[in-house]
């Protein structure tokens, strides 16, 4: 009965995948969204610690352009608030390329992006009284995630990132740590 079983879960696969209805992405197609998140960062110049690292919430609105059937123009800006002691503000932006693997209506991708970022600190910075201090620094990232097809024109999905800003103090760089939920409206098939 056993060796029945199998090549008949198998057929019932492959027929399952071969009538599913497929996701597709095209050249010149667009994407254009937003996605709420939690966020982590971790200063560097030192090892990192749980008493040092600032956890908040995150924004992101991002656009992509399909500049093949497989790789994206990416564009993305987000902002996250860390409500620790000091209070954290990091906003920035990036641009890069991605890599979209659209299979069934899931849609697995991944990609690599640089942009700048600035970094606020609020009270205390610097002197008494000053309302904050700002800093502009380098991001690499590499931001990743899954979406599904809901329509030919609206897609869901959850999204993670992970990064580096460069040109900190001390030497070190923070590492940037993101997961997002996502929706986003798409157009140009």
């Amino acid at each position: 009965m056993r060796q029945t079983r199998a090549p008949l879960l198998l057929a019932s696969i492959l027929s399952i995948l071969a009538f599913a209805p497929a996701a597709e992405a095209y050249e010149r197609q667009w994407h254009v969204g937003g996605g709420l998140g939690y966020s982590l960062v971790l200063p560097g110049g030192s090892i990192p610690t749980a008493a040092t690292a600032l956890h908040g919430a995150s924004v992101a609105v991002h656009g992509t352009y399909g500049l093949t059937d497989a790789f994206n123009l990416l564009v993305q800006v987000d902002g996250s608030f860390a409500p620790g002691s000091p209070p954290v503000l990091l906003a920035g932006g990036g641009v890069g390329i991605g890599y979209v693997l659209d299979v069934l209506r899931w849609v697995p991708w991944a990609g690599v992006m640089a942009g700048g970022y600035a970094v606020s600190a609020f009270d205390p910075c610097g002197a008494a009284g000053e309302t904050g201090c700002t800093s502009g620094r380098l991001g690499l990232s590499i931001p990743f995630g899954i979406d599904y097809q809901v329509s030919r024109s609206f897609t869901i999905g959850a999204s993670g990132r992970y990064g580096v800003l460069l040109l900190g103090p001390k030497g070190g760089f923070d590492q940037m740590i993101g997961a997002f939920l996502r929706a986003e409206y798409v157009w140009g098939y």
